[in-house]
């Protein structure tokens, strides 16, 4: 047993590095999305295309990434994802080059399509890197990780594009990505280099599994909710991470900077929830825990529409504790109990993160047409359903089992 623990330490310990990686480009789109904005002339539409294209990337990419999976299997998989990533950092340096918005956008496609293979391969395999019983709050530990990564990145990239090159913010961002790009490449030789062990629902394995009929998970009504509730809900997270800055700089009347800063707290109640989550997931009833803090969290963001100015930007950044357990939650009851419809269903979940192309589109409408502060209202409607959905995991649940 002592071999065996010490086997997957390495691949562990690598597989945490990459969600803290993942976790700290995930945000850099919010650090840069007010420069954007006045250095291109864009309105809350235009600035929230960034952010969806960056999620298109999810529904197009995330079953592509099951067939990569199921071909390579998933120590090929995680360094292919690992070294599409650091390609896309890479491009950075060409569009600030050029100083072209449409090129920023599509460097932030290649980027996250990179993602999609890392988190469809990586968020089953720590289900395999320790006992099954804790499965979700292993899920929360390295989404936790992810978190850490995600609270560095205001401080760490903000204060190095927007304040150490404030007169060359362009020159910052190519120096910033290059670097990063750097260290993608790196994970990718390691992890290619590493021995991982077997996943044992990878598709490249067994006979039976390459005979498996697509669509299998969809007979999981657990599965279809969670799927759906997946979907509204990482819209409404997308907005929170990425398009917080333009609203704190409206709704306090603040600048650039502070606006960053602020937002970093944000992530910081992310990754002290999602440490904790972890733990608490372990004694208490994961559904429960996602029912209340999607209703405090959705009770948040109604108290920033109604107040506005500083409390409304408090209200905000509270926010991060509450959905911190939100995804891995999610992710872990909507596939718990599978088998080896796993794999095509952690395809599914990844796809599902595609809200993130069109609900944030729909705040930024909102936005141009009515206000900030109203558009919030595409935010608090997916923290109901979600909400519902751990409250009535149980009886769903229930039904599945019976069916």
């Amino acid at each position: 047993m002592k071999n065996q623990n010490q086997s997957k330490l390495i691949p562990l310990l690598l597989v945490y590095l990459l969600f803290f990686m993942w976790g700290f480009i995930w945000n850099l789109f919010n650090v840069l999305a007010t420069f954007f904005q006045e250095t291109f002339t864009l309105s809350n539409t235009q600035i929230s295309l960034g952010t969806s294209l960056s999620f298109l990337a999810f529904f197009l990419m995330s079953y592509p990434a099951k067939i990569i999976i199921a071909k390579f299997g998933t120590r090929k998989a995680i360094a292919l994802g690992s070294a599409i990533t650091g390609g896309g950092l890479l491009v950075f340096y060409p569009a600030a080059m050029l100083q072209s918005y449409n090129v920023f956008l599509a460097d932030l496609f290649i980027l996250f399509a990179g993602v999609t293979i890392l988190q469809t391969v990586c968020n089953p395999y720590i289900g395999v890197l320790g006992s099954p019983k804790n499965r979700g709050a292993r899920i929360n530990f390295a989404q936790g990780i992810g978190a850490i990564g995600a609270a560095l990145t205001a401080p760490l990239g903000g204060w190095f594009i927007l304040e150490l090159f404030e007169n060359d913010v362009f020159g910052g961002i190519k120096i910033f990505y290059l670097v990063i790009a750097g260290i993608f490449f790196l994970l990718a030789f390691f992890i290619s280099m590493a021995n991982m062990p077997p996943n044992p629902v990878d598709k490249s394995t067994g006979e039976k599994n390459t005979k498996m009929k697509f669509g299998g998970a969809f007979k999981y009504r657990h599965f279809v909710a969670g799927f759906i509730i997946m979907f509204v809900y990482m819209g409404a997270e997308a907005i929170l991470y990425q398009l917080m800055t333009p609203y704190f700089k409206e709704v306090g009347q603040i600048g650039n900077a502070e606006a960053v800063r602020l937002s970093a707290i944000i992530f910081y109640g992310l990754m002290a929830g999602r440490l904790l989550g972890a733990w608490a997931m372990t004694k208490i009833d994961p559904a429960k825990i996602l029912g209340w803090f999607a209703l405090i969290a959705a009770l948040l963001i109604i108290t920033s529409m109604v107040t506005g100015g500083k409390t409304g930007i408090y209200a905000i950044t509270a926010i991060g504790f509450f959905i911190s357990i939100m995804f891995a939650s999610i992710f872990a009851l909507a596939t718990k109990g599978l088998g080896d419809h796993t794999n095509e269903a952690s395809s599914f979940m990844i796809m599902a993160i595609s809200g993130g192309f069109f609900i944030p589109l729909l705040f930024g409408m909102i936005a141009d047409y009515f206000s900030l502060q109203a558009s919030l209202l595409v935010v608090v409607i997916p923290l109901l359903a979600t909400s519902l959905y751990g409250f009535l995991f149980k009886k769903i649940e229930v039904v599945t089992q019976n069916k």
